[in-house]
């Protein structure tokens, strides 16, 4: 693609520019579509403007803010947009070949279908010869760039997308992903159902709570990636380098049977610490069991796997299950009060009736309520409905689409949760913190 000669926009300029791309959008006179390929337009702010279709090839936009813009179907091939923030921007169906993306903020953008891979600009210099407007190493060009709860179904990337890059929560279902360097990301809780994964470089990566359900995984190199709540098809690891994959514990390697461990755990529970001894079953796989009715108070579950299992009724009063991935577990009736549960993921879990109140604790001669934490869990799709939230912390949980009808929330902190198709009918909210929070009627 040839470039024109480019020159510089200033924040007026682009106001009255935008002016004009809203009248054409609504078809209205005096529109005009924005076309700034290969202008200087760094450093300004584009924020929730509404962009789509607009023409930005090969423009310069470092440093530009397009925080909850509408970029729907742009152009932006082989724009510069290094260090721009595009935080909950839309950009489905953008032309996104060969933009330089270092350490652009794309966390809660929408990328569907959107198109990242290769792509090369080239300029005309005098004398009529043609060289690359970006002179830069093309394997860096998304080097830093932040996609956190990013959703990109369907969308093309290049074999540079996520190298040392955090994509936690991000969504690339039935993504082309093909040959990308994943090595060192962080990919915690990430769906790659049904994505193309094949030849994908994972080595190092934090893969805890990720979600690679029909994924295609042949060829793709697994060396030290921490897989140990990790939801992946057998079929498919067969396809795939597992080898120094960190993987959950299982059960036939650990000193003493499961029952034996509750029973030293009952106690040291009885005693105070006395006697038996504090049960730790981090990282270990414990899907499809049936503990119902146990008392696991202050026991160490983090990072333990606990998928479909049944621990109806169980006692987890202050205990740690942080990271845990309890996705369809049911937990109807349990006791959770102080406990950890950061970053775990309860995905279409069911909760009824939980009591999640906060335990009173005693330091020296101060009594205190510890809150029962769910920060940064994903419970999507949960049943948390007649439950005791009073105090908890669902700082930035995903609540999305989360039953909790009649459930008691006063006082909870859900500061930038995301609430969104939650049924919160009969809730209490009394003194709830709901700063930043998404997808509640205030």
């Amino acid at each position: 693609m040839l470039a024109k000669v480019s020159n510089r926009i200033t924040q007026p300029c682009l106001n009255d520019l935008l002016q004009a791309h809203l009248l054409f959008l609504r078809r209205m006179k005096g529109g005009q579509r924005l076309s700034i390929g290969m202008r200087h337009a760094d450093r300004l702010d584009f924020s929730g403007r509404l962009l789509m279709g607009a023409d930005m090839t090969g423009a310069m936009l470092d440093g530009s803010r397009f925080i909850r813009a509408n970029l729907a179907e742009v152009n932006l091939f082989g724009a510069s947009m290094i260090n721009c923030d595009l935080r909950y921007a839309k950009l489905e169906k953008a032309d996104l070949r060969g933009a330089r993306l270092r350490s652009a903020n794309l966390s809660e953008a929408i990328l569907d279908f959107a198109d990242f891979r290769e792509g090369v600009l080239l300029t005309k210099q005098q004398g009529g010869a043609l060289t690359r407007a970006w002179t830069d190493d093309g394997n860096a060009r998304m080097a830093g760039a932040m996609f956190r709860s990013a959703q990109a179904k369907g969308a093309r990337f290049s074999r540079t997308i996520g190298a040392g890059t955090d994509l936690s929560n991000a969504n690339f279902s039935n993504a082309r992903l093909n040959g990308a360097d994943f090595a060192g990301s962080v990919l915690r809780k990430v769906n790659f159902t049904g994505a193309d994964l094949s030849n994908c470089s994972f080595v190092g990566a934090n893969l805890q709570g990720a979600l690679l359900v029909n994924a295609v995984l042949d060829g793709a190199v697994f060396a030290d990636a921490d897989l140990t709540t990790t939801v992946i098809g057998q079929g498919a690891l067969m396809k795939a380098d597992m080898r120094k994959a960190r993987l959950p514990r299982g059960l036939d390697s650990l000193e003493q049977s499961i029952q034996d461990i509750i029973r030293a755990h009952a106690r040291w529970v009885a005693s105070l610490g006395a006697e038996g001894a504090q049960a730790d079953l981090s990282r270990v796989d414990l899907r499809n069991v049936d503990l119902g009715g146990t008392d696991f108070s202050a026991a160490n579950f983090q990072s333990a796997m606990m998928t479909d299992s049944a621990l109806n009724g169980c006692c987890f009063t202050m205990a740690d299950l942080s990271y845990a991935n309890l996705m369809q577990t049911n937990l109807t009736d349990a006791v959770c009060r102080g406990t950890n549960l950061k970053g775990a993921t309860l995905r279409k879990a069911m909760l009824a009736q939980m009591n999640c109140s906060p335990m009173a604790i005693t330091v020296g001669i101060a009594t205190r309520d510890w809150p029962t934490n769910f920060s940064e869990a994903d419970l999507e799709g949960a049943d948390l409905s007649r439950g005791d939230y009073r105090m908890a912390n669902f700082a930035q949980a995903n609540l999305q689409g989360t039953d909790l009808r009649n459930s008691d929330l006063c006082g909870a902190n859900l500061t930038d949760a995301d609430l969104t198709g939650a049924d919160l009918r009969g809730a209490k909210l009394d003194g709830a913190d709901l700063r930043g929070a998404i997808g509640i009627k205030r």
